[in-house]
């Protein structure tokens, strides 16, 4: 009863908040932010998913078994942890290597539509568009999960698995803190990058923002499916997928991809405080 009226609250608030944001001109598009294109190839795309994809089949285990030779008899938390954090670390050094191999005309404008543009105001909007989706991505994380309670009939859905992780750290303070990088800046540095900088330009050129906004929050929300995680990947695609389509418009509104980062970065920080002192929903990690 506690999660439908939880549901129920995060739902109204969303759609006042939305309300307002959409009277203030919040989700206009001007002419100058849809035209953004330039010569990103379908290769680049596929050279960044197949940096990160080679580095979880055939580097992630060459770092679990030095660790593990390094580490002797060290808990299965601390093998996990390292592993999340150097494996992370070593992907995002290779797709930044890789982008700026790139021609300046395409690994610059990866990043910013305008040279104009300010940082400040960047991570401005950023934390303006977090105060707008917010509301929604919970409402949407609570509902889905009440209705796949319901029927169901599961008494008690999985963690995301990086929560389940995350929270197996909270009484190893060093692990703890390996982890609030991960997930607070590695993991947004480097699911921005890849999507919304590579795939979402290069749909974008093709199709336009909208389209382009579209697709590649589907990908987002998919790619964060997991068998372990079971009935539970119901709430967390939903809840991401609209996550997804707030990143994806904040990087064409803004021309920015320090601007999605920030929003990413501040879901993923208050879910992980969320959870740490309250128990509660951090289903955007």
């Amino acid at each position: 009863m506690s999660e439908f009226s939880g549901a129920v609250g995060f739902g109204i608030l969303s759609l006042i908040i939305l309300y307002f944001a959409r009277k203030a001109g919040y989700f206009v598009f001007y002419k100058e932010e849809m035209k953004w294109v330039f010569p990103i190839r379908w290769y680049n795309v596929v050279t960044v998913f197949a940096i990160y994809f080679a580095a979880v089949v055939f580097l992630a285990p060459l770092i679990s078994t030095a660790i593990r030779s390094i580490l002797n008899s060290t808990p299965t938390i601390s093998v996990v942890t390292w592993l999340n954090f150097l494996t992370s670390f070593f992907i995002l050094t290779a797709v930044a290597l890789y982008s700026a191999m790139l021609p300046k005309e395409v690994s610059w404008k990866i990043w910013r539509r305008s040279d104009q543009a300010s940082f400040l105001q960047d991570v401005g909007f950023a934390f303006l568009s977090f105060l707008v989706a917010f509301p929604l991505v919970i409402f949407l994380n609570e509902a889905l999960d009440v209705l796949v309670s319901h029927f169901f009939h599961a008494p008690e859905l999985p963690d995301q698995l990086a929560v389940r992780f995350l929270k197996m750290t909270f009484v190893h303070p060093s692990l703890f803190f390996l982890s609030v990088v991960t997930i607070v800046a590695f993991a947004p540095m480097l699911e921005e990058a890849l999507f919304r900088g590579f795939l979402q330009s290069f749909i974008r050129q093709h199709l336009g923002s909208k389209p382009a906004i579209l697709i590649t929050a589907i990908c987002f929300s998919c790619f964060h499916y997991s068998p372990e995680q079971g009935l539970s990947n119901i709430s967390i695609i939903g809840s991401l997928f609209a996550l997804a389509l707030f990143l994806g418009f904040v990087y064409e509104k803004r021309g920015s991809l320090v601007a999605s980062m920030a929003l990413h970065a501040s879901f993923n920080a208050i879910s992980i405080l969320n959870l740490y002192f309250l128990g509660g929903f951090p289903k955007a990690l």
